[in-house]
């Protein structure tokens, strides 16, 4: 089974973190026979199972550089990506040498703008977990270079708008109030509400969530949750959000003088 493997940090580091987080799954658990068909050179629909979660593994800053080589054919190509672990312990070890020569779907992000892609389809047969090197690594630091390699595929990877499920999610209304209460789930569907409705806080938090990452999935159609700029919720740009069907918004948890704010990390 993959786990996810978080990088070794403290949990105030640098929210730009998130921005080299890579999304796995087992190809046993992706829609084989259903693939979702890419319009526009992107798919918008999750290709994994029912009850199927992505997992991640948080790299180095800039070495995932994707490369889709020429296949024997000239209109195939071979995807390939070069994620590298951070530091040497007992939990990235043992994650490596339990997921060598594994075939996964993979999902990451582009750092410039939060534009994630999707490489590893059935068409490729996966993506094939290797290594390259333990030891130290470019930059001086110790780590794990490893290799995710694919098949020929005449499309080798797209552009990637759907969503990244990583468990069953908790169903939040506002119904009652303007709050809820964090639990130790990561994503919340924030459902529709009997009238218009704006989150004013999220409470229930304590010093052992600060660096949490958690997402808000919109289900809204007639009264959308929305989210406005404050001290307690600090948007991107001062932008709005409504938890409108088919957005969501990521927060970093933080402490701040006068108690607990929550830090837009992305939004789609």
């Amino acid at each position: 089974m993959l786990t996810d493997l978080p990088k070794n940090q403290e949990k105030n580091s640098k929210i730009s973190s998130l921005k080299f987080r890579l999304y796995i799954a087992l190809l046993i658990d992706v829609l084989v026979d259903s693939f979702p068909k890419a319009i526009g050179a992107t798919i918008s629909t999750n290709p994994l199972k029912a009850g199927r979660e992505w997992k991640f593994i948080d790299c180095k800053i800039n070495s995932i550089k994707p490369n889709a080589e020429p296949g024997e054919s000239p209109y195939t190509g071979k995807l390939k990506l070069t994620p590298i672990i951070e530091g040497i312990s007992k939990q990235t070890l043992a994650w490596m040498y339990e997921n060598l020569g594994k075939d996964v779907i993979v999902v990451w992000e582009r750092c410039s703008d939060g534009q994630k892609f999707l490489g590893g389809s059935p068409c490729s047969g996966g993506m094939s977990i290797k290594f390259t090197s333990i030891g130290a690594q470019d930059g001086g630091i110790d780590g794990i270079a490893l290799s995710l390699e694919g098949g020929e595929c005449p499309e080798p990877f797209w552009f990637y708008d759907g969503p990244i499920v990583r468990e069953d999610p908790q169903s939040v209304s506002l119904s009652g109030g303007t709050t809820f209460a964090l639990t130790a789930k990561s994503q919340y569907t924030m459902t529709d509400n009997a009238g218009a409705k704006t989150l004013t806080d999220i409470t229930a938090v304590s010093d052992s969530d600060v660096g949490r990452i958690i997402e808000l999935i919109g289900a809204g159609v007639t009264n959308p949750t929305s989210i406005a700029n404050s001290e307690k919720f600090i948007l991107r740009g001062g932008l709005s959000f409504s938890a409108k069907v088919g957005n969501s918004i990521s927060f970093q948890i933080t402490k701040t003088a006068s108690g607990y704010a929550f830090f837009e990390v992305y939004r789609s």
